[in-house]
C-alpha cells in the first residue's frame, strides 16, 4: 500500500518561484520610477524655490546676488561681451566659482537670524566643494557628479578630511539627479536683454 505525502511538487515550486520573480521585478520597477519622478518633482520645485530666492533678493536690494559686485549685476551694469555670450543670445550662465558665491551669499542670508529669510534652503543637497573642483579624466566631469548627497542640513554635519565639519563656504550646494541620485549644480542663467535671471536643471 503507497502512503500518499502532503508537499509541494517541483514544478509547483518552480512555478511560484516564477511568480514571486516576475512580482519582484513588477514592484522593482514601479519603485524605481517613483524614486525617480520623485527626484524631478523636487528638482523642479528646488529650482523655483532658487529663482524666486534670486528674485526676492533683487526686489529687496535693488541689485543681483550675491552682492553689487557679483557677476549677474556686472552683466547688468556692463552688459555681456563676446566672452558670454552664446550664438548672439545675450544670455549666459554662472561659472561655478561665481554660482557658489551666489549660492553661499543666499544661504547664509536665510540662516542668519538677523536677517528675512528669502528661501527654504533645507531642501537643497550639498557636496564639498572641494570635490566639484576636481574633474574625473574620464568623464570630464566634477568628482561630486559621481556622488550620492544628502540634505546640506546632513552634509555640514559630515566630516572633511581634516576630520572637522565642513563650513558653509566649503560647500556647493544643488540637487540630486533622477537617475542615480548623484549631485548636480543648478544653471543659474542671466539674460542681458530682459534683465531677468532664470534657473534651470
Amino acid at each position: 500500500m503507497r502512503v500518499k505525502r502532503n508537499g509541494f511538487t517541483i514544478v509547483e515550486m518552480l512555478m511560484v518561484i516564477g511568480v514571486l520573480a516576475i512580482l519582484t521585478g513588477i514592484v522593482t520597477v514601479a519603485a524605481t520610477s517613483a524614486i525617480r519622478q520623485a527626484r524631478v518633482r523636487r528638482a523642479d520645485a528646488l529650482a523655483n524655490i532658487l529663482q524666486n530666492g534670486i528674485a526676492t533678493f533683487y526686489a529687496q536690494n535693488g541689485y543681483w546676488p550675491p552682492k553689487k559686485s557679483g557677476q549677474l549685476q556686472t552683466w547688468a551694469e556692463d552688459g555681456l561681451d563676446a566672452k558670454y555670450t552664446n550664438k548672439g543670445l545675450h544670455a549666459a550662465t554662472l561659472e561655478d566659482d561665481d554660482y557658489d558665491e551666489l549660492m553661499y551669499s543666499l544661504v547664509r542670508m536665510c540662516l542668519d537670524g538677523q536677517s528675512s529669510p528669502i528661501m527654504d534652503v533645507t531642501g537643497f543637497t550639498a557636496t564639498a566643494k572641494s570635490a566639484a573642483q576636481k574633474k574625473d579624466p574620464a568623464t570630464g566631469l566634477p568628482k561630486c557628479y559621481g556622488q550620492e548627497v544628502r540634505n546640506w542640513v546632513t552634509a555640514k554635519r559630515a566630516k572633511n578630511g581634516r576630520g572637522t565639519s565642513l563650513r558653509l563656504s566649503e560647500m556647493t550646494f544643488g540637487y540630486s539627479e533622477k537617475l542615480k541620485g548623484y549631485f548636480r549644480r543648478f544653471k543659474i542663467k542671466y539674460n542681458a536683454e530682459s534683465d531677468s535671471v532664470t534657473v534651470e536643471k
